[in-house]
């Protein structure tokens, strides 16, 4: 009888108190739990990470990181650890994990070999919606395209091999962490996952859409009642990852064509405070020391 793998659960909180405790409930609860499970508090000041089920670990840290250092924390304090996971499953703090979700994930990875994976994403207020399925980079001022957003849930259920995955729920064989490495901490929040997955793409590892596990996501639970950050980081990061990783010429033109095009209607429909926090995020992303 194969053994079971070893899965190593780390779930960055900050300010969570509506959600945390839900998504590791319903994780401790599905038919796979893991091995450990790893809760890192990016200086939460709601009490989040006071209250938490006995089986989960909680590293708390003096200052909000962001999310990519968050993971770091938890991978240095681990690295040591024996028995070593066989996986690591990365989530958000507001997603609801059904009962098979890891196990039907584990056992696609276990097949498909070292690779990282992710599953159908439902949008927590309505489930009969797709939050989102799959992406890949189109190289516009917001980097990326994800498919399937507020699409009926039945679309997209076939696995495939992909460019991108959304980073709330991602499990990554811990053959290609150890190989990719950290995440980069500059990024802070928002496309910290595409670089990780345009790193280990370069290094030959695949990304795989399952669309046979399914979590429900609530979205933005950090941002939601500053949604500007969400808009600035988003574009800083953006101009991080071209300038990181070598954007060519015609990649940089569809760039600055959709900033453009993006600026341009947010001035003309009156909506200055917006094209302000955008222009700003690009101008930060360039401005940044590599």
């Amino acid at each position: 009888m194969a053994a079971i793998p070893e899965v190593l659960a780390i779930c960055v909180n900050w300010n969570g108190r509506e959600v945390l405790s839900a998504a590791l409930e319903s994780l401790l609860a599905g038919d796979l739990v893991p091995s450990r499970i790893i809760v890192v508090d990016n200086a939460s000041t709601d009490g989040s990470a006071d209250c938490l089920p006995p089986q989960v670990e909680v590293i708390k840290l003096a200052e909000n990181t962001g999310y990519g250092a968050a993971i770091n924390r938890a991978w240095e304090r681990t690295r040591s650890a024996e028995p070593q996971p066989d996986y690591y499953l990365l989530m958000n703090n507001d997603v609801f994990v059904e009962r098979d979700t890891l196990a039907r994930l584990v056992n696609f990875a276990v097949g498909a070999g070292p690779g990282i994976f992710g599953p159908r994403i439902l949008m927590r207020s309505d489930p009969r919606r797709l939050d989102m399925a799959w992406g890949r980079l189109n190289w516009s001022h917001v980097l990326t395209r994800f498919e399937g957003k507020g699409a009926p849930a039945d679309r997209w259920v076939e696995p495939r091999a992909v460019e991108l995955l959304q980073g709330s729920f991602l499990l990554i064989d811990a053959r290609v962490a150890r190989e990719v490495g950290s995440f980069d901490e500059r990024f802070f929040m928002y496309h910290e996952e595409v670089d990780y997955l345009y790193r280990a793409a370069a290094k030959g590892y695949r990304s795989y859409y399952c669309p046979s596990a399914v979590i429900t996501h609530e979205g933005a639970h950090s941002t939601r009642r500053s949604p500007e950050l969400k808009l600035y980081w988003t574009r800083r990061n953006t101009v991080l990852f071209l300038r990181k990783h070598r954007a060519t010429g015609l990649q940089w033109a569809r760039y600055f064509a959709t900033l453009s095009a993006s600026l341009g209607y947010n001035l003309l429909s009156l909506r200055r405070r917006r094209a302000g926090v955008i222009f700003r995020g690009a101008r930060d992303g360039f401005r940044m020391r590599l």
